[in-house]
């Protein structure tokens, strides 16, 4: 397995009480594969992927990365990781609006990767859009941007919060099938969402409920 959590929570310290987001979470990830975690909204779905990145450390329990411990690992060592080997898709899009939709794809990376960022752009009908700032892009068009950001150095694991959010049917059934491609060809992606109608593309499908993960056997294509 490329990821696994095991009984991992996460609690916030508010007013001087403890507010459980997450509970005795356990789950794996291997190669090729989508995992997908449907809840409503404030169900704890966020947390989680805080917990599986290493963007938060766990309060109970554990997740391994291969053998890297990132709950409560090296601070240094978690951020290299998650900067080589993650790719994320945030619920908004965070672009940095004076940068070309290409120089978004690749910030913080080498000028190398502007060639591989355009051919994402186009693969995601945004070839008249490579130059394009973000304030000239709909809504959908920035999420694909940002889908294109997370895929350009071709990490191991995407983490997708809520990567279909506020975009037509047609455009999140795309959006879903482009990181389903990704997976069926050695990547692996863990996404939180809670569009129903997505649940055919996972291969293991785990439900979130008030901070508590069970899980409901799934395949793709189902």
């Amino acid at each position: 397995m490329i990821l696994q959590a095991a009984d991992a929570g996460l609690c916030f310290f508010t007013g001087g009480s403890i507010t459980w987001a997450v509970r005795h979470a356990s789950l794996s990830v291997g190669k090729g594969q989508m995992v997908m975690v449907l809840g409503p909204s404030g169900s704890g779905k966020s947390s989680l992927l805080y917990l599986l990145s290493g963007l938060r450390s766990a309060s109970e329990g554990e997740v391994r990365y291969g053998e890297q411990l990132l709950s409560g690992g090296n601070n240094h060592t978690v951020r290299r990781l998650r900067f080589a080997d993650f790719g994320f898709v945030y619920q908004q899009h965070f672009l940095i609006g004076y940068l070309t939709a290409t120089e978004n794809v690749c910030v913080g990376r080498s000028r190398q990767c502007f060639g591989h960022a355009r051919h994402l752009l186009c693969k995601l009908g945004l070839e008249s859009k490579v130059n394009a700032y973000p304030t000239e892009l709909s809504y959908g068009q920035r999420q694909r941007v940002a889908l294109a950001r997370a895929l350009v150095h071709s990490p191991r694991i995407v983490f997708a919060d809520e990567p279909t959010a506020s975009v037509d049917s047609k455009l999140s059934m795309s959006i879903c099938q482009i990181l389903r491609d990704y997976c069926d060809q050695g990547g692996a992606c863990v996404m939180v969402t809670h569009d129903e109608a997505l649940r055919p593309h996972a291969d293991a499908l785990y439900l979130m409920r008030d901070g508590i993960l069970s899980m409901h056997a799934a395949s793709a294509g189902e």
